[in-house]
């Protein structure tokens, strides 16, 4: 099993708002992803453009405001139709793929990560929480982490801290990877997912599409009865608190 996280950072007129993203899987799905995420831009963009492993399909780039644009002036967006066919994709052909994500809304940019080492942030412990959840019994699952994730050495340390501190046999391997999303698609899936759902809990209507389509494979699970749904929003006070909050738009 693996499990590839990003983030991505969003404002409206009032608040920043902060995404981790995570995609849950087996390393056989994630190979079939690499395999489509390759034909899907050879298609769109040519077999150079496929085999160049300096590119990738990025959310900031495919959607864009051009993007958008392209669509309303002409009635169709090649950017649009790429992010449309991957997703397609993952709910035809990897339903076992999995979608959690943290949106955390607050005044001024908030922590998503470990800004103390010791101690796991809430953001990323409820990220944590969702992913142990959803390892299947008998299987180790490897977490791992885009290489622009910000405090790359304190979010080790933090989650490695918290690890160890578990009782339980909890299936994550200890020690998160560092990777570069062009050579992996499970990030190029994380990080499109990051940026829908930062731009859609902003207030920005033209993701509600691209949102329905990710709220498909949203993780879900019971835990001693009690739900876990893998999207959750939380409103940061500006020090240390962290609270739910059910709204995307307004506190």
């Amino acid at each position: 099993m693996w499990c590839y996280v990003d983030e991505s950072w969003q404002k409206n007129d009032k608040e920043d708002i902060g995404v981790l993203a995570a995609i849950l899987g087996s390393e056989a799905v994630f190979e079939k992803l690499d395999r489509q995420l390759f034909a899907i831009r050879r298609k769109y963009y040519g077999e150079e453009h496929a085999r160049d492993m300096t590119c990738e399909l990025k959310g900031a780039s495919l959607l864009s405001n051009n993007s958008f644009k392209m669509q309303n002036l002409h009635g169709y967006s090649k950017n649009l139709a790429i992010v449309h066919e991957v997703f397609s994709w993952v709910a035809l052909h990897a339903p076992e793929l999995k979608l959690i994500s943290i949106s955390v809304y607050g005044n001024k940019r908030p922590p998503l990560l470990a800004p103390d080492p010791k101690k796991l942030s809430r953001p990323f412990k409820e990220l944590c929480t969702r992913i142990l959840s959803g390892i299947p019994r008998g299987k180790r699952c490897q977490l791992v982490l885009d290489q622009r994730v910000s405090a790359q050495e304190g979010i080790a340390v933090a989650v490695v801290n918290y690890l160890a501190g578990m009782q339980t046999n909890h299936r994550l391997r200890k020690c998160p990877l560092m990777g570069v999303s062009n050579t992996i698609g499970g990030l190029q899936l994380a990080d499109m997912a990051a940026y829908i759902l930062g731009k859609y809990n902003s207030g920005d209507e033209r993701f509600l599409r691209y949102y329905r389509m990710l709220n498909k494979f949203q993780f879900h699970t019971k835990v001693q009865g009690r739900e876990l749904h893998g999207f959750i929003r939380l409103q940061w006070d500006g020090k240390k608190t962290y609270t739910i909050r059910t709204n995307r738009q307004k506190k």
